[in-house]
C-alpha cells in the first residue's frame, strides 16, 4: 500500500512518525511522512496515497481534510498527538473541558482507524467521544508514542559551563485566539475566553520571572526557551531579548533537552521526557487542568520558590513523583516502552491487509473560500498588501502586518517587519 503519513509540527510528532514510517516499511508498505501545514493538499493530490495517516481532527480544516479524504476513497487513519485524560480525572471535568480533550467535531463517519495512547481513554472515546461515538473496534491503544524517540541510541550529554535553565512554555491561547490543534472551540466563545484569561496571566508571569532569574543569577544560569506548538515566538523575543535563547517553534523537544540541566514548564509532557533523560524539571504556573499530570513534578506558584528550587536542584537526576508517574502510566500514558510505534504499525498492516482501496483522487484540491474573514479580501483594496499562503500558495490580500487567516486553507499567518515572508500556524 501507499501511505502518506502527514505530520502536524516538528517539534515531536514528524520524529514520532519518522519511526512509524520506519515500521511500516518492515511490513512492505511505501510510506512517506509529509508536512501536513505546508504539503498536506498537495501530498494527497500528487501522490494519491491509499491510505493517509493524519493528526487528531481539531477544527474546520482538519474535518474538512478528512471528509474530502474519505470522499476520494482514501483509507483514513487518525493518530492522536495527546494523550487525552484517564478516567479518573475526566470524570471531575466539566463538560466543557471534556468537549476540548474528546473533540468538538464529529469525524466518525469519515475515519477508518484511531490510534490512541492508553486503553482508559480509548475507552471514554468509545463511550462518549467526539460528537458522535467512534466504535471500539476502531480504536486502538499503542501506547505512550510521545517518549518513543528517547529509546533510540543517543549521543551522550555534554556538561554545560552553566546551569542551563529550559523554560518550556503552554500559552499557545494567548496568539491563536482560535480553534487551533486540539481545542476546536470557537473563538467568541465565554470557555475561550476563560482559557486565554488564564494563559495570558501566566505568560504574563513566566516573562517577568525569567527577567528576575537573569538579573539575579544571569553570571552564573543560563537561561533558553522553547514555545508550544501554536505559539508564536515574537513576544518572548522581543521582551527577553539578550537574556534568553529562543530555539526555532519547531525544534523538537528532545533534541532542546539534551543540551540543558534543568526543565521549567507549565504543566507538560515534558516532564516525562526529561524524566527520561535524567533531568529535574518543575511546574511553575500551572495550566493543565488534568491534576495528576500537573503534579508529577514539584508544582509551584510562587518565584522565589522556583529559583530556590533551581539553585538546589541536582544535575543528572530526575525528581519525578515515582507514584505519580505510575499512575500516569496505568491509567494515562499506557506503556512507556519505545514500542508505541511498533504496535501502531502493527494494528495499521492488520487493518488495511486484503483490503482492496480504489481512490479517484483529482490533480488539484478544489479552490474554495471556505474560510473568508472580515479584513481579508480576493480583490486588492486600499491599504491591503499582497499575502501569499505559505501552506496552499493561493493569493488574497489583507493589512501590510499583522495575523490573518488564509481564505483558501485556513492557516493563520504572520507578518511583521522583521519576517516579510508569513510564517504560519494552522487554525
Amino acid at each position: 500500500m501507499k501511505i502518506a503519513i502527514l505530520t502536524l509540527t516538528g517539534q515531536r510528532d514528524e520524529l514520532i512518525d519518522k519511526l512509524l514510517a520506519e515500521e511500516l516499511r518492515e511490513y512492505g508498505h511505501e510510506v512517506n511522512v509529509r508536512n501536513y501545514i505546508y504539503a498536506g493538499r498537495e501530498t494527497v493530490c500528487y501522490e494519491k496515497p491509499d491510505v493517509v495517516i493524519h493528526p487528531m481532527v481539531g477544527g474546520q480544516y482538519k474535518f474538512d481534510f478528512v471528509q474530502k479524504c474519505k470522499e476520494w476513497g482514501i483509507e483514513v487513519i487518525v493518530r492522536r498527538g495527546e494523550a487525552g485524560q484517564g478516567r479518573e480525572q475526566f470524570e471531575l471535568l466539566d463538560d466543557n473541558r471534556k468537549s476540548i480533550i474528546l473533540g468538538n467535531w464529529d469525524y466518525s463517519p469519515y475515519v477508518d482507524l484511531e490510534l490512541t495512547w492508553g486503553q482508559e481513554f480509548t475507552d471514554i472515546i468509545a463511550e462518549q467521544g467526539c460528537m458522535g461515538c467512534i466504535p471500539a473496534d476502531k480504536l486502538k491503544a499503542c501506547g505512550a508514542f510521545a517518549f518513543d524517540p528517547y529509546f533510540v541510541p543517543r549521543f551522550k550529554r555534554e556538561a554545560n559551563l552553566k546551569r542551563t535553565i529550559l523554560f518550556a512554555t503552554g500559552f499557545s491561547t494567548c496568539d491563536c485566539k482560535s480553534d487551533y490543534c486540539e481545542l476546536g472551540i470557537s473563538e467568541a466563545s465565554d470557555y475561550h475566553e476563560e482559557i486565554y484569561s488564564i494563559h495570558r496571566q501566566a505568560r504574563d508571569m513566566w516573562i517577568w520571572a525569567i527577567k528576575e532569574m537573569h538579573r539575579r543569577n544571569g553570571d552564573e544560569w543560563a537561561f533558553e526557551l522553547k514555545v508550544r506548538p501554536g505559539e508564536m515566538t515574537e513576544e518572548y523575543e522581543r521582551e527577553l531579548s539578550g537574556i534568553v535563547k529562543v530555539h526555532p517553534q519547531m525544534c523538537p523537544s528532545s533534541q532542546v533537552l539534551e543540551g540543558v540541566d534543568i526543565l521549567v514548564h507549565s504543566g507538560s509532557t515534558m516532564a516525562i521526557e526529561a524524566m527520561l533523560l535524567k533531568i529535574p524539571s518543575f511546574n511553575f504556573c500551572n495550566v493543565n487542568p488534568d491534576l495528576l499530570l500537573a503534579s508529577v513534578s514539584p508544582m509551584i506558584s510562587e518565584y522565589k520558590d522556583l529559583e530556590w528550587r533551581i539553585g538546589r536542584a541536582e544535575y543528572g537526576l530526575s525528581n519525578l513523583n515515582a507514584i505519580v508517574y505510575a499512575e500516569l502510566t496505568e491509567h494515562l500514558y499506557g506503556v512507556i516502552d519505545g514500542k508505541a510505534c511498533q504496535r501502531a504499525a502493527s494494528f495499521i498492516n492488520d487493518h488495511i491487509a486484503g483490503k482492496q482501496i480504489k481512490t479517484d483522487i483529482p490533480n488539484e484540491w478544489p479552490k474554495e473560500t471556505k474560510y473568508l474573514e472580515d479584513g481579508v479580501h480576493l480583490i486588492k483594496q486600499y491599504g491591503d498588501a499582497r499575502w501569499v499562503c505559505t501552506g496552499c500558495r493561493n493569493v488574497y490580500y489583507a493589512k501590510p502586518m499583522g495575523i490573518s487567516r488564509c481564505p483558501y486553507c485556513s492557516l493563520q499567518i504572520e507578518m511583521t517587519n522583521r519576517n516579510k515572508q508569513p510564517a504560519g500556524v494552522l487554525k
